[in-house]
């Protein structure tokens, strides 16, 4: 009895019977990942021409620190087969970067750049089809230790990278499902004094 007294709404572990509400099967469009890696450069020098700098500041600037922004972009890339299904495959890997900064009067201000990293590494690529593969990356650049150039137009950073690989395609799968999601009500922080009355039958027991 147990197994069938079950809320197959709500996301989480499941307990008891996986079938319990199991009612379709469906066919879902999603990026299913076919290969992947992580890579960690510690003490990376990089050299950043800036754009849309705040305006109104007063040289000299001081360095504060440098951050990615966004999502990066690969291109120039190329693959050479190996043994397998393995391939070389080299790229270049441009990621938004945020350049924070102090000017003479101590007033806070920004700049933007990017920061392009070339890559040579070894992926397990799938085979050829009507759908293409994609390769793509997400890069976590950051430092604190930096300086500019005598012109302001550039910054120097002395940075740490983290970047993630992944060789991709947008794919359609069958899956079970349970029916659409459901969501437990927010449990709100603040006094409960209403939550007894909230709490009671809205006819007699």
């Amino acid at each position: 009895m147990s197994n069938n007294n079950c809320n197959c709404k709500f996301a989480g572990k499941i307990s008891g019977n996986a079938l319990c509400g199991l009612n379709e099967r469906a066919c879902i469009q999603t990026k299913k990942i076919y290969d992947g890696c992580i890579a960690r450069f510690a003490g990376v020098e990089v050299s950043v021409p800036l754009s849309d700098i705040t305006p109104g500041l007063t040289a000299p600037y001081a360095f504060v620190s440098i951050r990615s922004s966004g999502e990066s972009t690969v291109s120039s890339s190329a693959t050479t087969p190996l043994n397998g299904n393995r391939s070389r495959v080299t790229m270049s890997i441009t990621t938004p970067v945020t350049i924070t900064f102090t000017d003479a009067t101590g007033a806070l201000g920004t700049a933007s750049g990017v920061v392009s990293v070339s890559r040579d590494i070894v992926l397990c690529l799938p085979s050829d089809s009507v759908v293409p593969y994609t390769i793509e990356a997400t890069t976590s650049i950051s430092g604190r230790v930096g300086s500019f150039s005598a012109d302001n137009a550039t910054a120097f950073a002395t940075t740490c990278i983290i970047q993630v690989i992944r060789v991709a395609t947008v794919v359609e799968i069958l899956v079970p499902i349970y029916g659409y999601c459901e969501y437990p009500t927010c449990e709100e922080y603040g006094d409960d004094a209403c939550r007894r009355a909230f709490a009671q039958p809205l006819f007699p027991q």
